[in-house]
């Protein structure tokens, strides 16, 4: 075993330590009185581009986006911990976040360098609340094997979205001659069927890959009929990105709705 390949195994069995040491911490997984649920699940393929001018490397990815939905138990105050791993591989990601306390909602992004073909994807992660409740669980799913002939075109998902989205862009500029900069107003329009969603607070957020974590674009209410519209900008976006979308909704209850979509940036 290479020293490389040493250092990358105990980097992962420290990930995993952290995570079984919340477990362990608590008592067994605790359901009453917490409704949690497993994450939702995207995985797109796309690609990243390494180098610059003549030595550029188009490597695919497989861009991994979890969503945790907080779910009859208050959000404040959580602590996530998420560890992915692809069994028989040495390829691991870990995250730590919390949800947002209007939201009710968590999201993580991951970049999976060349996923093998033939492959699981295992997601292990703990839920822990001030109060001494968690939630903890692992999932399985097959790994979506993206390559280059297939970037953009392939999606893997086990998210429900609850309502539909349309994505509409308008080139423009901003700034004055000779310094005018690109930019792309972005307008979503969520829709679905019956009211349920009537007069609900919604937030659209954003992520250019190679950016850190979700932007907030805008936000807003739903109107009489359970449709927002929602509109933001994007100064100087990379040529050629993809944007990927997340609009959540949250209800009285308390319960979060999160809807999700990758669309190119148009401009």
């Amino acid at each position: 075993m290479t020293w490389r390949t040493w250092r990358t195994w105990r980097a992962l069995i420290a990930c995993l330590a952290v995570l079984i040491g919340l477990t362990a911490a608590g008592t067994s997984p605790a359901f009453a009185g917490i409704d949690a649920r497993d994450p939702d699940i995207d995985q797109h393929c796309g690609v990243n581009t390494i180098g610059s001018g003549t030595t550029t490397i188009a490597v695919p990815v497989n861009r991994l986006s979890l969503n945790f939905l907080a779910v009859g138990h208050d959000p404040a105050g959580s602590k996530i911990t998420v560890v992915y791993t692809i069994p028989g591989t040495s390829k691991y990601g870990t995250l730590f976040g919390q949800y947002d306390p209007a939201r009710g909602n968590a999201a993580f992004n991951y970049t999976i360098d060349n996923p093998p073909a033939d492959s699981t994807l295992s997601i292990s992660f703990e839920i822990a609340w001030p109060d001494g409740t968690y939630y903890s669980n692992t999932v399985t799913h097959p790994l979506l094997h993206c390559t280059r002939d297939n970037a953009g075109e392939v999606d893997k998902r086990w998210w429900q979205d609850p309502a539909h989205t349309t994505v509409f862009q308008q080139c423009t500029t901003v700034g004055k001659w000779p310094f005018l900069v690109r930019a792309v107003d972005v307008t979503v329009h969520l829709s679905h069927d019956g009211t349920g969603y009537a007069g609900l607070p919604v937030w659209t957020d954003y992520w250019i890959p190679g950016k850190k974590g979700y932007t907030t674009g805008a936000s807003g209410t739903a109107d009489s009929t359970g449709d927002a519209w929602q509109t933001f900008r994007l100064v100087a976006p990379p040529t050629g990105a993809e944007l990927d979308i997340l609009s959540t909704f949250r209800d009285p209850a308390p319960w979060t709705y999160s809807v999700h979509t990758w669309v190119p940036i148009a401009c």
